[in-house]
């Protein structure tokens, strides 16, 4: 199993071509062994493809926009294959679907089209959760989240530790509950002891890291993905993404 980087941790630092390299160069320092592409658009599919083999960091995965899915597919798979990522993922799904069942059922039919096309092309479409996929019930009763698992067979899930957490639910029984086929990028994120239960750096909060790995491991989960969305909000946020790092890179292998 690898040990990568969520790039929007990094966000603010993914404005030029000098700071794309000068991140990547700075991730490959702190031991990371592959990224996330996420806070900034693949503008420049040659450039950032050029960047992740002059610092042997393969994009395993990216977030992108809802409407370039929609509405610029080809182009956007074609971007993908430039710099050598095969998961296309979408951060979070529309307003109207996380606060309406038959909203959402209309959103995973629209997404049916633009995810063959990336099937056939021999590409994977998938899925990151907020903790609102948990606040939606559906008609039965079942949570929004519970409805996506069991109705799209074909999203794998960017399944998020720290969301996971705040709705209340229990971390490995979800991942099983996926299963090891759609799980193959997985985000640790952690959680302060705290009231505001606050991002914080990997290793520092209150989620039992050791045990998801396990429970990953046994899964087949490929890849890690430290994330911390608020490190730009921090005086070092490279220093925030080392921290997460070494506090597990001892327990991931």
């Amino acid at each position: 199993m690898t040990l990568g980087a969520q790039l929007f941790s990094l966000r603010n630092f993914l404005k030029t071509p000098e700071d794309l390299r000068e991140t990547f160069r700075k991730v490959k320092e702190i031991g990371y062994e592959n990224v996330q592409f996420s806070g900034a658009p693949l503008s420049d599919p040659e450039y950032i493809r050029s960047l992740s083999d002059e610092f042997d960091l393969p994009i395993v995965l990216t977030h992108s926009s809802l409407t370039r899915m929609l509405e610029d597919t080809d182009r956007l798979i074609e971007e993908h294959k430039i710099v050598g990522c095969p998961v296309i993922g979408l951060g979070v799904m529309t307003k109207e679907a996380l606060a309406d069942p038959e909203e959402a059922r209309k959103f995973v039919e629209k997404m049916r089209v633009p995810i063959a096309k990336m099937e056939d092309a021999g590409l994977r479409f998938a899925y990151h959760n907020h903790n609102f996929e948990f606040n939606l019930k559906m008609e039965n009763g079942e949570t929004l989240y519970d409805y996506l698992i069991e109705n799209c067979p074909n999203w794998q899930m960017i399944f998020d530790t720290y969301w996971v957490q705040y709705a209340g639910r229990d971390v490995c029984e979800y991942l099983r509950k996926i299963g090891g086929e759609r799980l193959v990028n997985v985000h640790f994120k952690d959680m302060a002891n705290s009231k505001k239960r606050s991002i914080v750096a990997c290793g520092t909060g209150v989620l039992d890291f050791a045990k998801i790995y396990d429970t990953c491991k046994e899964l087949g989960v490929q890849h890690v993905l430290i994330e911390q969305d608020n490190a730009v909000e921090m005086p070092d946020p490279f220093e925030q993404m080392e921290i997460g790092f070494n506090n597990l890179r001892p327990i991931i292998h």
